[in-house]
């Protein structure tokens, strides 16, 4: 009797087990992670890896003509959940990573490349965040950035020389970087070389008070030319008229500075013989400074003179100074393929200082443009795709070839038309779920030994964020 009761239990639980019902909702096949579609679950949950909640991987409804033959036959693809692109009309294992390969809605992989539908629910479309923005003209400028360092400009540079040998008696300026203004003394030195020039003078001057009427023309030309020797070893005006009224020689001559700038390199000492020619000081005004950057080839051609540049630098935090572009260089170094360029900056306030790193953005207008935002294109390395809302809840992927980039917008070249919805929030769950579904997306080809897609380089060598945006 013991017996008989407990082979009576063993068939009633068998005939309940199988009488039992799926707990999947009609039409859902499974439920897994957006971004880890190795997850698979037969509920709602959490994705045990991210804790993003897990979207259901729905069967293709069935038209009016649906058969049961066809509707049996929507799950009899598999696909390797980390390499789409491996198809199988039975179960194995991925021949790339080993994975066991898993049952997709087959229905959904007859549509594939440029406008595959994907059809998504309200909730899905609430869980992923997708967002839509219509394609339109935008007046588009695209920012430049560049590295560099801030210089002297060597065009207002000048060399303080020596004109006549002598021993330096007197430095007024002992230290390097002082400001000096024109005119103002910088050394003075013994020279007899000065000292009979200035006696020669002296001495036309005397013989013409003592000449005859018909001996001054002569003399005249003779003081003339020992004034222009006077000029040339560094006398002013001044000095020659106080040689004319004290009639007295004086053995030391003084050096002015030619221009109001900074001296820059101090090479003389006191006590040290200068020669004829000898550079004893270098000026440079710091009212003006140059900001030599280099610029990235696929660059060059948005540059032109004259255009300005904001300035930037670790020394004045939040300040900006602005310049423009006097000089884009000729020779490319082969080395960085990068090209010299260099902006004048005013600097009357004298804050900038040679020598100080910078960074500087060249704002450049690109014009009226059919553009979308940067967000919505999703760059899959060999081309670009945009997913275009075809009407409420259905999503289709294009391929578009682009043009210059911007902080923002991405020019559309081809592929879109003005007034098309295309998404910019969530693009990439919708491309990571049309893969899911066992549609091609976005970044598959059209079966697992089809050729990719080659599809065009932006203009400007960039990509509009360097692979797919969230």
């Amino acid at each position: 009797m013991p017996l008989l009761l407990a082979v009576l239990t063993g068939f009633l639980a068998g005939c309940s087990k199988r009488g039992t019902k799926s707990s999947l909702p009609e039409g859902v096949l499974y439920y897994t992670c957006s971004m880890h579609p190795q997850i698979r679950a037969d509920k709602p949950g959490s994705c045990a890896i991210c804790g993003m909640n897990l979207v259901p991987v729905r069967t293709e409804k069935k038209g009016a003509d649906s058969s049961p033959a066809t509707s049996k036959s929507a799950a009899v693809s598999y696909a390797c959940p980390m390499h789409p692109e491996v198809r199988s009309d039975k179960p194995g294992s991925c021949p790339k990573c080993g994975m066991d390969l898993t049952p997709v809605a087959a229905s959904a992989s007859s549509q594939r490349g440029d406008d595959a539908e994907l059809h998504l629910s309200e909730p899905e479309i609430r869980q992923a965040g997708i967002r839509t923005e219509a394609v339109a003209m935008r007046a588009l400028a695209k920012e430049l950035l560049i590295f560099g360092t801030l210089g002297y400009n060597l065009n207002q540079h000048r060399d303080v020389v020596s004109l006549v040998e002598g021993r330096i008696e007197r430095q007024f300026v002992d230290f390097n970087q002082t400001e000096v203004e024109r005119g103002d003394p910088l050394v003075s030195l013994y020279s007899a070389q000065a000292l009979a020039l200035q006696e020669e003078y002296l001495k036309a001057l005397r013989e013409r008070w003592l000449s005859t009427f018909y001996e001054r023309k002569l003399l005249d030309s003779m003081i003339k030319l020992a004034e222009e020797k006077l000029f040339r070893i560094g006398f002013s005006a001044d000095d020659l008229a106080r040689l004319q009224r004290e009639k007295q020689a004086q053995a030391d001559i003084m050096i002015r500075a030619p221009i109001s700038g900074t001296i820059v390199d101090n090479l003389v000492h006191l006590g040290e013989v200068a020669k004829t020619d000898q550079t004893l000081y270098h000026i440079v005004p710091l009212d003006e400074l140059w900001f030599n950057a280099q610029v990235f080839e696929p660059d060059l051609g948005l540059l032109k003179l004259g255009q300005k540049v904001r300035i930037s630098t670790k020394s004045f935090p939040g300040q900006e100074f602005t310049g423009r572009l006097a000089f884009i260089g000729r020779s490319l170094d082969a080395s960085n393929r990068t090209i010299l360029v260099r902006f004048i900056v005013p600097n009357r306030e004298r804050r900038l200082l040679p020598n100080l790193s910078a960074s500087g953005q060249v704002e450049i207008p690109i014009g009226d443009a059919l553009s979308v935002p940067n967000s919505a294109v999703l760059d899959l390395g060999t081309r670009r795709v945009v997913y275009v809302q075809k009407e409420a809840g259905v999503y289709a992927a294009r391929s578009v070839r682009i043009g210059h980039v911007t902080p923002h917008y991405t020019q559309i070249q081809e592929g879109l038309k003005i007034g098309e919805p295309v998404v910019t929030a969530g693009a990439f769950l919708i491309d990571a779920q049309a893969q899911l579904r066992g549609g091609q997306g976005g970044g598959e080809t059209s079966g697992a030994k089809g050729k990719v897609d080659e599809g065009p380089k932006a203009e400007d060598g960039t990509t509009p964020g360097g692979g797919h945006h969230h």
